[in-house]
Parts: structure tokens; sequence; C-alpha cells
């Protein structure tokens, strides 16, 4: 590169461009597949060309754009390396391919890449290197280029702008793509992207995140539908305090296999029964994606018809929430994250919703922290005092910090596997059990409180352990695990209690998008009409999952098997459509108490 001489600029016409164009469309094929995919080479020949095609046409549109062979080659080589890296590391860590809406909250992303650990594959080093080395040769050779006069440079990129926006286009909106019959596995997307490549299962995906309006959908039939909801139950003279707890990680694996270990992992919260309401909690999320869990909690719609981040996707659009009707009815609102406010893009969400407060990181500021995250016990300690200083009714939202991955970080691990062994295993246990400690505390001080207080508790979904663990706790490993069993990997534990007298109930199974619903109509607070049409339906399809649903059969089904339930929900889908996407005609009687808003 230093000893480069004078180069000659070459001019590279359609006859040059066509070959060039399907040798980078092969080689980003190759980087992508042989990074990720170790069954690259049972991906169906259709769906390998279908790939090859669209690589050839990216790298084409950056020719044209860049006029230059070196800079075009650089371009989307780094782009196809770099992402395809990224989605290894997403993979390893969260179980969860890469998909381009997770670009919508790379912020987040940032903040805590830093406390994972990467192993560099020898894959990853050849590939980088063959790039290093074709990228060089390209520099210290003479120049290629596409157009030499100003003119044609302009034409040539305004033919490249065209074919963009027309690809994209092409991909994202028009009918042709689903006759690629590609699917993504909602309970395995990791399958779908072997079996299909990667990157017409990130298509697929782009395609999904667009939402558009449910066929049928009826203003007018909607409101006939508010006009119909009855409220059923009636409000307490004294409103008590609502306490919703969405604990980082917490989960119950026994659950799946009952393993042996040196201590119980929650006593605690398998001992609580009286004035409690508990079981099992259906989750969208697996091993990371905790602001879809709180998505579903707070606002009630499911993740089903979503496929991204809703907070940085949504983002203003999300101000139906628990949030306004319980301030309408004289609560103080405080929504609690100790750690950096803007991921998840809560900032702006929570302001949007109607939170009074949001305490982030820099409110814990010298209060106890485990591994370098601020403790549970430490949040439930600042919710303690917000409840004996606010004369309000009190609800708070507390999504807590302490269990989140990686679990390499020293600490001394109080529950450990006797059978299997693996630290990091041992850790999360041991955090787990630490969770349960501090939950404990919190109940037993509310059971001295005079102030009337509901405290609902849950899980955002199972922690991203090793895969050699699970495949332990199955038998089997994750691919050849049934689909039943398979939805064992988004229950999380969940509870309802109360310090005064409520009906008990046990082995409860629900959803997260039902669970705020649940909980305000536990505390025998006013229901608006969309909570009460969230019970009514609940009567229905149980619980909803991101690609599954519980049956009134008390098993689980795909969406689209053609199960009875599914009845139910294109009209789920318009309810959330008209609540979010279409606020012109918006029925707000339906989510709130004060229909001006």
């Amino acid at each position: 590169m230093f000893l480069r001489k004078q180069r000659t600029i070459r001019r590279i016409g359609i006859g040059g461009m066509i070959p060039l164009a399907i040798a980078m469309g092969t080689g980003m094929f190759w980087v992508m597949e042989w990074i990720y995919n170790p069954q690259m080479f049972t991906i169906p020949y259709q769906y390998v060309a279908l790939s090859i095609c669209v690589s050839a046409i990216v790298f084409l549109i950056l020719l044209l754009l860049c006029n230059s062979l070196w800079l075009a080659v650089l371009l989307c080589s780094c782009l196809y390396f770099a992402w395809t890296v990224a989605s290894y590391f997403t993979y390893m860590f969260r179980g969860l391919p890469l998909q381009i809406v997770d670009l919508l909250d790379l912020r987040t992303a940032a903040t805590v890449a830093g406390d994972y650990e990467y192993t560099i594959t020898l894959h990853m080093l050849i590939v980088g290197a063959v790039i290093t080395s074709i990228v060089t040769s390209l520099f210290v050779a003479n120049r290629y280029q596409v157009a030499k006069s100003k003119k044609t440079k302009i034409l040539i990129r305004i033919i490249g702008l065209v074919v963009l926006v027309g690809g994209i286009r092409y991909l994202g909106w028009s009918e042709q793509p689903e006759r690629w019959s590609i699917e993504l596995n909602g309970n395995r997307p990791g399958d779908s992207f072997y079996s299909y490549g990667m990157q017409m299962c990130v298509i697929r995906g782009a395609r999904d995140a667009i939402v558009k309006e449910p066929a049928g959908y009826e203003v007018e039939e909607l409101q006939q539908m508010a006009d119909d909801t009855k409220i059923q139950n009636t409000r307490k003279q004294e409103r008590p305090n609502i306490i919703a707890i969405m604990d980082e990680t917490f989960s119950d694996l026994t659950w799946i296999r009952d393993f042996p270990v040196s201590d119980e992992i929650i006593p605690f919260y398998n001992s609580l029964k009286e004035n409690t309401i508990k079981g099992k909690v259906l989750v969208p999320a697996l091993g990371g994606g905790t602001g879809k869990t709180e998505f579903e909690f707070l606002t009630g719609t499911s993740m089903r018809m979503l496929s991204s981040t809703p907070y940085v996707a949504l983002g203003k659009k999300l101000d139906v929430s628990l949030v306004k009707p319980l301030e309408e009815q004289g609560y103080t609102t405080v929504a609690m994250h100790p750690y950096v406010p803007t991921n998840y893009n809560r900032e702006v969400v929570y302001e949007t919703m109607g939170f009074d407060r949001f305490l982030s990181l820099e409110d814990f500021e010298g209060d106890q922290t485990i591994r370098g995250f601020i403790s549970d016990e430490a949040c439930f300690d600042k919710i303690v005092g917000m409840i004996e200083e606010e004369e309000n009714p009190l609800f708070t939202f507390c999504v807590t910090m302490q269990n989140h991955s990686p679990y390499t970080k020293s600490y001394d691990a109080s529950v450990k596997l006797t059978e299997y062994k693996d630290e990091r295993v041992d850790q999360y246990l041991s955090l787990v059990h630490e969770s349960d400690r501090a939950l404990q505390n919190l109940i037993e001080h509310l059971k001295e409180s005079d102030e009337p207080t509901v405290v609902v508790f849950f899980g955002d979904h199972l922690p991203s352990l090793s895969e050699e663990f699970y495949q332990y706790l199955f038998g089997i490993p994750r691919a050849e695990v049934p689909f039943e069993e398979y939805q064992n990997y988004y229950l999380t534990p969940f509870l309802i209690w109360a310090n005064y007298d409520i009906e008990e109930q046990e082995n409860v199974m629900t959803s997260s998008n039902y669970l705020g619903a649940m909980t305000v109509e536990a505390a025998g607070v006013e229901l608006t009409k969309y909570q009460q049409y969230l019970l009514n339906l609940r009567e229905e399809v149980p619980a909803f999952g991101a690609s599954s649903y519980l049956g009134q059969d008390g098993k689980f089904h795909e969406y689209g098997a053609g199960g009875q339930e599914e009845n139910y929900l294109n009209l789920d889908d318009s309810v959330n459509y008209n609540k979010i996407f279409d606020r012109k005609n918006r029925i707000n009687d339906l989510f709130f108490l004060d229909s001006k808003e």
C-alpha cells in the first residue's frame, strides 16, 4: 500500500459489472454463512441463488453510488462482515439472530456490550484476512470506475439511488417476496436462519416488522364493541398502592427439570400462599429483549403483532398504558430503572405514558450494588421510602438490573449445581436466590404497613445460558425439543400479593399482556373498558406469546394452526391498531377513563 505507484483510470463497462456483481454476491453469501451457519451446505439452491442475487444488487448499488470498484468492494465487504460478526455474537449471547429492527436500539446494545466476553473464531480471522487482501490489492492496482465525465457520474448515481429505493420498496412492500415461502420460526428463529440463509431471513424479518392495517378493520365496529363492554368490578373506597416489579431474568428453571442444587433457589416465592395469586406468565422474549415484556405489561398489547422493539420503533405513540387511568384516580406514578435512562428509549416512552417521575441510575448513587449493578434490595428500599413519603396512593413500575447477564463477573455463589458443573449457572442461580430474599424483605415489611398495598412481581425472560446447560435441562439439543415443551423457554414466575384479603389462586397461567389488567383488577381500582376487554379476552385465549398461544384445551398452538381461539385474533389486532396506529380515529373512551384524553 505504501509503495503504490501512479495508477491508471480504467472504465468498467456493463459487460464487466455483471460478472463482478455475481462474484461479489457469491463472496458475500460465503462471508455470511461460513462464519455464522454450521449448516450452510444444506441451504436449498433457490435460497442460495436469491441471496447471491440480493448481495449482487447491493454491490451494484454501491458501485454506482461510489463510482469506484475499490470503494464499492470495501464498503460491501465491511457491511456484510460487520453484520455477520454482530449476528454471530448476538446469537451466542441472546440465542436470537440479529434483525434490521435491532438497529433501532443500537444505543441500548452499546451500553451492555462491554459486559460480555468475545472470542474471535478461526472463520472470522480467515474471512477478515481474505477481505483485507482483496481490498488492499484493489487499492494498489489501477483505478476502475463506471464513469469518467461529470455528467455521467451524476447520471449513474441517480440510477443507483433509484435502484436502491426501488429495491427497498420491492423487498418491503411488494407481494412477490411472499412467493419465496420463507417462514421465520417464531420459537426457534435461529433454525430458520440456518435453513434459508441469513440474508433471506433478515429480509423476511424486516417485512414482518411493517405493521399493516388488519383485514376488516372498522372503527364503527370497535366503537360498538366499546359501547357494549360492561365493567365487572366495582371500585373500593380505599385505593391501595400498586407496586409492579419486573425482575431482570427472574425464572424458575426447575420447571424444565428438577435438577439438584446446594440450596433451594427461590424458597420465599415458593412458600408464599396467603393473599396471593401466582403461577406462570408467558413472555415474548428469551435471553434478552426486556423492553418487549415491559411493553406488554404496561400497554396490554401482545408482541405477536410486532417484531421490533416497541419502545424504540413507536416511541411517542405509546401514550395508552396503565399510567393515565391510575393518575385519573389520584395516583402518583413513578417509573424506576437503576441503569442508563436512554436504554430502550425509556426516557421518551415513560414521559409519553405520563409517569410523574422516572428514577434512573443517577438516582441510586451510593446505593448497594451486586457485580456492579444496583441490587434488587436497593430498588425495593427505594420503593418503601416512596410509600412512606407519598401522601397519594402510589403506582410504581420498577425494572431491576441485579441479575443481568453476563454471569462471568466476580461473585461468590451461594447456590451451586451439585450434579452438573457450570460456574456461570451457579452465579445466575445465586443472583435469583438473592432476588427472592429481597422480595421476602419487601413483603414482610409491607405486611406490617398500615397502607393497603398490592405487589405484582414477575420475571422478564429466561437467562442467556450455555446451550450445553439447556441441553442438560431438556435432555436433548434445543433443535429437538418438542413444540409444547419448548414453550418453557418463555415462561417465568409471577405473583400478585396484597397486604389485605384477596382471593388466593395457584398454578395460574397467563401472559404479560394480561398481567397489568389482572393487577388493577386485584387492586380493586376502576378499570378502563380496554382493561375489561383484556380480562374478557383472557377467558377465550388464556395466554398470548410472540409466536404461539395457550388454548382453552391447556395446550400451546402456533398462530395459523386453525384453533378456535384464532377467531379472536383479528379483533385484537384491530383494537391494538386503533390504539397505537390510528390515533386520528382512536376510540378514547375505550382506553381512558376520561375520554377527552
